[in-house]
């Protein structure tokens, strides 16, 4: 059973009447989850430790924040107790910068357990947490060109003051590969004169035409985003907790 096949088989959402962002909630759990901390100011260059964290291969993640250094991962509590780290227990309410890490990580480890290939690896210089990822198959193969169309997932996770909530940003993307598996740009997808059979298995033409799909937006909220909200429901954070997505996306609140 594929993926679509699968999607047939949720629960399908109702959404109210409104306008809606692609921004699901994520609930954190209640209670603390453990984690290593170390104080900055004790704290090896993280660009060291992070290199040796990369060459050990082991499943450990740090990230700074403040005047504190988190750590976490299978291997977190073995590699990084050497460092100077300590366990300790934490809410994750309290610190949603490093919420969003944990729920993003959770969601990254769980992906690539179903099959889903990441495109590019979430830096962790970066402020906001991002990473991209696909499903195994492609959605559709062009005829011209024999162009693979795999769809694939912009997912970003922060926390939203006037929700006070953490939530989970998803965009649809794409990536395309030749017959033997190699990416292809857009450019290489036009010089194998496949474009426009491109656009249509993305949905952007109507079927059978080259005439522009302006309902794509409400295609890509009901079959893409919620289908894929309803298959992350469940989270897996450190320590055998979960975060839970929920499919409804938040409402864009007119007025105020």
């Amino acid at each position: 059973m594929d993926w679509r096949e699968e999607e047939t088989d949720m629960e399908k959402i109702q959404l109210r009447s409104g306008i809606y962002t692609n921004i699901f909630p994520v609930i954190l759990p209640s209670g603390p989850v453990p984690v290593m901390k170390i104080s900055r100011t004790r704290a090896t260059d993280l660009r060291v430790l992070r290199d040796e964290i990369a060459k050990s291969n082991r499943e450990v993640r740090v990230y700074a924040h403040e005047e504190w250094v988190f750590g976490y991962g299978r291997d977190a509590r073995i590699f990084l107790s050497d460092k100077g780290f300590g366990e300790t227990r934490i809410s994750l309410k309290d610190i949603p910068a490093l919420a969003a890490r944990l729920v993003l990580d959770g969601f990254v480890a769980l992906a690539l357990s179903k099959g889903f290939w990441q495109r590019k690896k979430d830096s962790p210089k970066r402020v906001e947490a991002r990473v991209e990822v696909f499903r195994p198959e492609p959605k559709g193969v062009t005829r011209q060109g024999n162009v693979k169309v795999f769809i694939g997932y912009d997912l970003r996770c922060a926390y939203y003051p006037p929700v006070e909530s953490l939530g989970l940003v998803v965009d649809v993307v794409w990536a395309y590969q030749d017959e033997n598996g190699t990416p292809l740009n857009t450019r290489a997808v036009q010089a194998r004169n496949a474009l426009y059979e491109v656009w249509g298995i993305q949905e952007e033409f109507l079927s059978g035409t080259q005439q522009l799909n302006l309902q794509i937006a409400q295609i890509r909220m009901h079959n893409y985003l919620i289908p894929f909200a309803q298959e992350f429901q469940s989270i897996p954070l450190p320590g055998g907790e979960s975060a839970l997505l929920k499919a409804e996306p938040f409402p864009v609140i007119l007025g105020g």
